[in-house]
């Protein structure tokens, strides 16, 4: 089973480095960065730009795939964004994971909306599918396309995901309880099978998980199997778990789950 880790880029860049390259010592499938102008919760704190943080995630890394989880949709062109993503995969050697929403911070929205999220997706799935897809587009490596990730809630954005992706993945929602957010998700995923489109869950916040998953590592292996019978495929967890927790033992338990999922 695929695990993954997400990363808020709210410290320097020497310390999120050191993260970085910890998940990797770990075998984690993938580290993603998160993608705001601002820190949505904390908008007074540092933060790093995830398209400026993950060529360099590119050049310091060897193994672990990388991406944005999830790349903004309403604060670039959808040919900006591929260029991004194109020029990040080959100075990682083919190791990125796009990942592609709509956005909901309300600190992103003095970007502006360059067009209508159906066809961002459009433009950025064909670029990354058949390049050149737009004249003066060429790929740098012409091979398979880049894997695309969808960020979907509503009916519309899990339709355009079912149809584009090849990995949904979901937060769930705030402020929800265990069994709202069970059943959500569960309902969510169902919109997939029959597809090819991998399910994935981000989780391990107060936020967005009610459940003390990083008490144990029964407990979170509870929580990843409950989430597997309701139809999610793979787990991305906010990386480091203990500052969200404020629990000495977080950091421990999410080492020991990794590493014994492996």
């Amino acid at each position: 089973m695929s695990t993954h880790a997400l990363l808020i880029p709210n410290v320097g860049w020497p310390e999120l480095l050191a993260r970085a390259k910890r998940l990797e010592e770990l075998g984690v499938t993938t580290v993603w960065v998160d993608d705001h102008v601002l820190n949505p919760a904390h908008p007074e704190e540092p933060w790093l730009d995830a398209w400026s943080v993950l060529p360099a995630l590119a050049a310091s890394t060897s193994r672990v795939r990388i991406g944005p989880l999830v790349a903004n949709g309403i604060l670039r062109s959808p040919v900006v964004l591929a260029r991004h993503a194109l020029s990040v995969d080959h100075i990682s050697g083919g190791r990125l994971e796009l990942g592609l929403g709509a956005g909901y911070a309300a600190a992103d929205r003095v970007a502006g909306v360059p067009m209508p999220f159906a066809d961002v997706l459009t433009t950025v799935d064909g670029a990354l599918r058949e390049m050149p897809v737009l004249e003066g587009f060429p790929s740098l490596e012409p091979r398979a396309r880049i894997p695309l990730t969808i960020a979907a809630h509503g009916p519309r954005s899990l339709a355009l995901a079912a149809k584009f992706a090849d990995r949904w993945v979901s937060y769930g929602g705030f402020g929800l309880s265990e069994a709202e957010h069970f059943a959500l998700t569960r309902r969510r995923a169902a919109t997939f099978e029959g597809t090819s489109v991998r399910r994935m869950l981000l989780a391990g916040s107060p936020a967005v998980t009610a459940s003390a998953i990083w008490s144990s590592v029964a407990a979170v292996t509870d929580f990843v199997g409950r989430y597997r019978e309701a139809g999610v495929d793979e787990f991305a967890f906010y990386y480091p778990p203990g500052p969200m927790w404020s629990d000495p033992r977080a950091d421990r338990v999410f080492e020991e789950y990794v590493t014994g999922s492996r």
